[in-house]
């Protein structure tokens, strides 16, 4: 499972893509532990929006394998946003270093990997 932190022009972005490969499907605690916390930051934005704080509607794609959750938000709230996106990205850093072979985790301002 790959997993990436995006701050470009303003605008957010949790990527998450494929399956952690801990276990069976429906058995991975690797991969639950990594689909509550997009599903959080989804939350999260989705409440942010509601409120009116964000620039525009955020994207926001939840599937089996795959999540995105991109928003731009107003000045204001950049940064409660951004605290929620780091919030995230420390518990995707807790599972990256517990359970390195299942998850490559890309964070905020780094370069990607060859």
């Amino acid at each position: 499972m790959t997993i990436s932190f995006e701050d470009k022009d303003n605008t957010l972005a949790l990527t998450v893509k494929g399956h952690a490969g801990y276990a069976d499907t429906g058995q991975d605690i690797v991969c639950a532990a990594a689909t509550i916390l997009a599903y959080t930051v989804a939350q999260a934005v989705k409440d942010m929006y509601g409120q009116g704080r964000l620039e525009k509607e955020p994207y926001i794609s939840l599937k089996e394998g795959s999540a995105t959750v991109r928003c731009a938000p107003k000045a204001e709230a950049y940064a409660e946003a951004l605290h929620t996106y780091f919030v995230a990205q420390i518990g995707y850093n807790l599972l990256s270093h517990n359970y390195p072979d299942n998850i490559k985790l890309k964070m905020f301002g780094q370069a990607e990997k060859p």
